[in-house]
């Protein structure tokens, strides 16, 4: 059995003790913050791209992730992955039954996935402007936050592609990212030029031209820039 959630009731509840039942679902405590789905419509939540390669995930697989709501709301340790082609959330309920947030409904995601590198710490935040073809409703994965936050938008969409020979139609997901600064209330293209960098920050371009003076940084390099924005948000 499977399930959606259609901007109806999603409850928390904080007590492992609580079962919560609705529509023939029931959830039992096996996270410190339980979910409780409530699906007034009861439509089954079914897979739109089951005839595409690849994934519309960011990470095809689910991670284990701290979910907060718009509303402010937050549970803990969910299976989860975001759907980059529809901005929804995608979950498993404490007794393995899948579901989905509809686009708008969270306001910040963050986990740790083990790699081979290290552990690593994503977060993903909604409710920025609307810039581009983005909404407020656009999950941006934060690299850098504070006074002027450092945010990838990674868009996916369907497109297909017609073999000459055979005349068959396959289907496959297309990534496009940017990256934008967000700083005084506004987003703005990110652009891999040191003097475009610093007209954005400019309150602080004495700092900041001595650190990348001293620091020889490489504004081609994210990992580079969100060194430099840190130490911008920690002045």
């Amino acid at each position: 059995m499977r399930t959606c959630l259609v901007q109806s009731f999603l409850l928390l509840f904080i007590s492992n003790s609580i079962a919560a039942q609705s529509n023939g679902l029931v959830v039992k405590g096996k996270w410190p913050s339980q979910v409780f789905i409530s699906d007034v419509n009861g439509r089954p939540f079914e897979s739109r791209f089951d005839d595409v390669s690849g994934t519309p995930y960011f990470n095809a697989s689910y991670k284990y992730g701290d979910i907060t709501l718009k509303q402010g709301r937050k549970f803990t340790q969910v299976k989860m992955k975001i759907n980059l082609v529809t901005q929804e959330t995608v979950f498993v309920s404490a007794n393995g039954i899948e579901g989905y947030m509809e686009a708008g409904m969270v306001k910040e995601i963050s986990y740790a996935d083990t790699t081979a590198g290290g552990v690593l710490l994503y977060k993903f935040q909604t409710g920025f402007p609307a810039v581009d073809r983005q909404n407020d409703k656009h999950f941006y994965q934060v690299l850098a936050e504070g006074r002027c936050s450092f945010l990838r938008s990674i868009v996916k969409k369907v497109i297909e592609r017609r073999n000459e020979l055979s005349g068959e139609v396959a289907k496959e997901f297309e990534s496009t990212e940017n990256v934008y600064l967000y700083i005084n209330g506004e987003m703005k293209r990110f652009k891999k030029d040191k003097e475009a960098v610093l007209s954005i920050l400019s309150d602080k371009q004495a700092e900041l031209n001595q650190y990348v003076s001293e620091h020889k940084t490489n504004f081609k390099n994210l990992e580079q820039v969100v060194l430099l924005l840190n130490y911008y948000n920690s002045l």
